[in-house]
């Protein structure tokens, strides 16, 4: 029996812009379980990214319960919620949030230099993640002087530095190539099937669908189905014909 390490039941947000209410989400029941590779699909606007920051403590949810390795999110205070955040999540943003000043190293360092890490592992790490994005010799580089598929390498880096127990991906390939993308999710897969990890990427990327244990498919704030692995293979066979 695999062992759940996100349980999600009847899960709501609703976000108010200009008196305006948008219910984003609207009763998200999923179970993710521990090292496996979920992925989120669904046209946009649907509700993956407000998922996805619910269960990475990003986003506070309105209604229903969500556990994370046995925490109910909601019950911890903001510092609680920071802390537990940094020890066990890995998120990788759309948009990177690499912060300009620091070189890349520095960076993909900062979960460890945030858990008290000493200079000799944070250097041993940081070194390692950086071999394993490929991006080994723009340790000393700084954002600005890469192109977005290296900053989205420096961004799967930081998020997979601190080894966490979860890492949450908002559209990891957008910017990479097909080869470079390959790579990224070979990572991704071995992380899981080795370091028993768990993954959820969000989605719209039909080359990645393969690698997924399972397909999480949204729609208008709802999980409309979930696809196993055997129709994770019907539905990418179908999606390359």
């Amino acid at each position: 029996m695999q062992e759940n390490l996100v349980e999600c039941r009847n899960i709501t947000k609703t976000f108010m812009f200009n008196s305006v209410k948008t219910e984003a989400l609207k009763g998200i029941d999923l179970d993710i379980y521990k090292g496996e590779l979920l992925m989120l699909a669904g046209p946009s606007g649907c509700g993956k990214t407000t998922l996805i920051s619910i269960l990475a403590g990003i986003l506070n949810y309105d209604q229903g319960e969500c556990r994370l390795i046995g925490k109910e999110l909601k019950t911890l205070t903001d510092n609680q919620k920071t802390k537990y955040r940094g020890e066990n999540i890995g998120f990788v943003f759309q948009s990177f949030n690499l912060i300009p000043t620091l070189t890349v190293f520095d960076n993909v360092s900062i979960p460890l230099v945030l858990l008290g890490a000493d200079s000799k592992e944070i250097k041993r790490r940081t070194d390692e993640v950086l071999s394993a994005v490929g991006i080994p010799e723009k340790a000393q580089v700084f954002p600005r002087n890469l192109s977005g598929g290296q900053q989205q390498r420096v961004a799967i880096a930081r998020a997979l530095v601190h080894s966490p127990n979860l890492v949450v991906c908002d559209e990891p390939t957008s910017a990479l190539d097909a080869v470079t993308g390959k790579k990224i999710m070979d990572l991704f897969s071995e992380i899981a099937r080795t370091d028993d990890k768990t993954l959820i990427i969000v989605t719209h990327d039909n080359r990645i669908f393969s690698y997924a244990d399972r397909i999480a498919i949204m729609n208008d704030g709802l999980i409309e189905k979930i696809l196993d692995k055997q129709a994770v293979s019907q539905f990418v066979a179908g999606e390359n014909h």
